[in-house]
């Protein structure tokens, strides 16, 4: 499942340990929770494109699921989704044998297939996406909880890269992860540390003054007399 380097732990006393094996396994938990949702709605989400099985391959294609995870993922996968198994529907079909054979009809099926891969491939890619958006935040949710549990015995940031370590995230989302963990841990820990000596000014935002009416009164003019 994953491994804590057993440095570290030996800088924790044995109740902290526990508590932080505890977490570990509740986020991974947690996380194959979210590939299971995920998964189930990948496969729904191209129901009408393709068949069960091989949305269920695309989606680990698609979506980095560890190695350790898969076969817990698909059986729950199949088993939320084993009361309403979605159904590819059938193509429609190009007429009779000989009518398919003709240059016209049998271009205008090339294309046609040629467009439902290109979109099926492209619904396939933006339903990952949303699968690795969920991921992510499940992701940045546990590394705060780790970084948390840890703040007496180690900087934020090397608990959040820690985690990051443990679960061997790619590149790209070990960097969201990052960065969500710590602007998380920042929006919690700055406001409690801030200095009171710092002041916040608050700026009013300009009113849109309305023009005063100002009533003219006629008033004797007094001046020398221009004779023309």
């Amino acid at each position: 499942m994953f491994s804590l380097k057993p440095t570290f732990m030996r800088r924790l006393a044995p109740p902290q340990r526990l508590r932080l094996q505890v977490a570990y396994a509740r986020a991974w938990e947690a996380l194959t929770d979210t590939h299971q949702t995920q998964c189930a709605m990948f496969v729904h989400r191209l129901a009408d494109r393709l068949p069960l099985e091989e949305a269920l391959s695309r989606y680990f294609r698609e979506v980095a699921v560890p190695l350790a995870m898969r076969e817990t993922v698909r059986a729950r996968a199949l088993l939320s989704i084993a009361d309403n198994v979605p159904a590819v529907l059938p193509a429609e079909g190009d007429g009779d044998g000989w009518s398919r054979l003709r240059p016209d009809r049998w271009l205008d099926s090339l294309r046609r297939r040629a467009q439902f891969v290109e979109e099926t491939t492209l619904h396939s890619r933006m339903a990952a996406s949303l699968a690795d958006e969920a991921v992510v935040e499940t992701h940045t949710r546990m590394a705060v909880e780790i970084a948390e549990l840890v703040g007496e015995t180690m900087p934020a940031d090397e608990a959040v890269m820690l985690y990051i370590r443990t679960f061997d995230l790619p590149t790209k989302d070990g960097d969201a992860v990052f960065r969500g963990a710590m602007a998380e841990l920042a929006d919690q820990r700055l406001a409690v540390h801030q200095s009171p000596r710092v002041r916040v000014l608050a700026v009013e935002t300009p009113t849109e003054r309305r023009p005063t009416l100002v009533h003219s009164v006629a008033t004797p003019a007094f001046g020398l007399r221009v004779i023309g």
